[in-house]
């Protein structure tokens, strides 16, 4: 190592462990040395912009990149020095090349979805400048990356369009788990509505579905597993129900409550033989190329055959927590249940790629989880809410639709259950209108927009208050940065979630299309609630809760808050609603009578 490399060596150090001042110096020393160093350059960058002289960073970092331009680093820093000049467009140009060098490299999808995200900040135009210089010089053949990172930054469903075409095509151009991977992907970025330009509904009933259908199919094939897919014979009864899920992680985690639910009436209600399959099918590990990653949690107790206690009941379940979608795992979970010889199975949950796999061997019920029009080959495909139709979608989903309520078991025991709260436990005033914002993805789903129209809300409203409850780590940091912040709160997990709800006015809805649970809870303690018209809140609340755009979100809120008769009539259409569709006993036996329908058409 020579002298100038270990005057680089010590003064990073010192970077690192916080004394700039010394690091500064040692960078200048290499500068004197070496003019035009471009690790110490950037480097004198970085800490000019860690010291707010962002002018400086600039100049500094730009000289860098000058010196070397295949950096990612300099690049990406550059970005960060331009933003915080508010040259917002340079910036994302910056991050832009960032992102081409990474990928040129084969870099782990880690980094490069950290940058796209920097570029997302930014709006639609700047957003599709950046996908262009991206796109003009990506240099490999990953047609998985490229097309799902020029979606993410542009939210063009084009580009989904384009990957899913790739498939269709070919299909022996990716592997399963990588098909697997990026169907999931795709479908994660359509839950949380990041498409901002395209036909959404014309790919989700088109291509996507070929592409579900290619997924299912060529997972059969290419495992073999259509030798151990034996079609059962006919049966006229149903006593033995396959409940396979996408994932049972446990307490507090609300699919997980209504799987078990659905299970043990099935069983102690109805007096069937039930086993819960959990695949943890979402649950994949390894570079799989789509951008950007995502991952899914595994309770690893949860692992072989068991019987998991909830509810005061038991239900036996037999769970592969392996983080992976291969040969191996899917063989034994077709193996295990073709050795409990099910009457039918009930696929519980969107887009269930392992109950999918017996469609044509057994009967094969879809009871859906959200809303929407969801890939399945199941038999038949229940509704989420009952106004759910049927209407625009595809003709063979017409015809195995039937309307469904999906209903809810109350927490914490029945109807007048929930431990009682005061708005004291939770920080918030006694005597003012307080708005519920509930669910356990807020630091997606709460973005700017909604985040502003809240603060016209208080605006409206000067001593009304907003409560954020779920655990969040990012939104705190944007709350703080708005105009009422003083007023809003975020109250991370509550514990005893109705307790909390009878100490609120009601429950505002952020643009999404989860959040099923929360409302429904909310409606059963009396809480009206204020939502668009999209979505499983949508679903869940009825069309008497809905509303048209921002303007009537807005009045709806402050006619609870001001009018305290309007707000009594429309507690006491929470309750009436809930009463009607929340039956989870009833749903559960009208998804009897619908497995015995499957029988008979399989």
């Amino acid at each position: 190592m020579d002298q100038i490399e270990q005057t680089l060596a010590v003064a990073t150090e010192h970077h690192r462990a916080g004394r700039t001042a010394e690091a500064e110096r040692l960078y200048r020393d290499v500068l004197d040395a070496s003019p035009g160093h471009p690790d110490a350059l950037h480097l004198l960058g970085v800490i000019a912009l860690q010291s707010g002289r962002a002018e400086e960073a600039v100049d500094r970092i730009g000289q860098a990149v000058a010196g070397d331009d295949s950096s990612p680093l300099f690049h990406a820093n550059l970005g960060h020095a331009l933003h915080a000049c508010g040259r917002q467009r340079e910036a994302a140009l910056s991050f832009a090349r960032a992102l081409t060098l990474l990928t040129n490299e084969g870099e782990g999808w880690g980094n490069v979805g950290a940058l796209a995200n920097l570029i997302r900040r930014y709006d639609d135009d700047i957003r599709h400048a950046a996908a262009a210089e991206v796109d003009a010089h990506y240099a490999m053949s990953d047609v998985m990356r490229r097309q799902s990172l020029l979606f993410l930054l542009t939210g063009d469903i084009a580009h989904y369009r384009t990957l899913v075409a790739a498939a269709l095509e070919d299909p022996l151009r990716f592997s399963v788990p990588s098909m697997h991977y990026a169907y999931w992907g795709i479908a994660m970025r359509l839950f949380h509505g990041d498409v901002r330009s395209g036909d959404v509904g014309g790919f989700t009933s088109g291509e996507f579905r070929r592409f579900y259908r290619l997924l299912v199919e060529e997972t059969v094939r290419r495992y073999g597993l259509d030798v151990l897919l034996s079609r059962a014979a006919p049966r006229s009864t149903v006593k033995r129900v396959a409940l396979i899920t996408n994932q049972m992680l446990g307490e507090g985690h609300q699919p997980t409550a209504d799987a078990f639910d659905y299970a043990r009436r099935l069983q102690d209600e109805q007096g069937c033989e039930v086993v819960i399959i959990n695949p943890n099918a979402m649950a994949v590990a390894g570079e799989n190329g789509f951008v950007p990653e995502y991952s899914y949690n595994v309770t690893e107790e949860y692992d072989g055959e068991q019987v998991m206690a909830a509810q005061g009941a038991q239900v036996r379940m037999v769970s592969f927590p392996q983080p992976r979608f291969d040969e191996e795992k899917l063989t034994a979970i077709v193996d295990t249940v073709e050795r409990f010889d099910p009457d039918v199975i009930v696929a519980f949950g969107g887009s269930n790629v392992v109950a999918d796999l017996f469609a044509r061997s057994r009967p094969v019920v879809f009871l859906p989880t959200s809303s929407g029009l969801p890939p399945s080959l199941a038999t038949l495909l229940l509704g989420y809410a009952p106004e759910d139709g049927a209407v625009g979608w595809p003709e063979d989903d017409r015809a195995r639709f039937r309307p469904f309520s999906f209903g809810w078991t109350l927490p914490d025991g029945g109807p007048n259950g929930g431990t009682t709260r005061s708005r004291a436990d939770f920080g918030l005033p006694a005597d003012c209108p307080v708005f519920a914002v509930v669910g356990n993805r807020l630091d997606q789903e709460v973005g700017v927009d909604f985040l502003e129209m809240l603060d016209r809300l208080l605006d409206r409203l000067p001593d009304a208050h907003v409560a954020f409850a779920g655990t969040v780590q990012d939104l705190p940091d944007r709350i703080a940065a708005a105009r009422n912040a003083p007023r809003m709160h975020a109250l991370g997990h509550v514990d005893g979630i109705r307790g909390f709800y009878r100490t609120t006015t009601a429950y505002l809805n952020p643009p999404r299309q989860g959040g099923g649970g929360s409302a429904a809870f909310a409606l059963a303690e009396g809480v009206p609630v204020v939502t668009y018209a999209q979505g499983d809140v949508a679903g869940v609340s009825g069309p008497g809760f809905t509303v048209a755009d921002e303007a009537a979100f807005l009045d709806r809120a402050v006619m609870l808050a001001v009018d305290d008769a309007k707000c009594a009539e429309a507690s006491e259409a929470a309750c009436k609603r809930f009463a009607e569709t929340g039956n989870r006993a009833k749903s559960v036996e009208r998804l009897l009578g619908y497995a015995q329908e499957a029988q008979g058409l399989f």
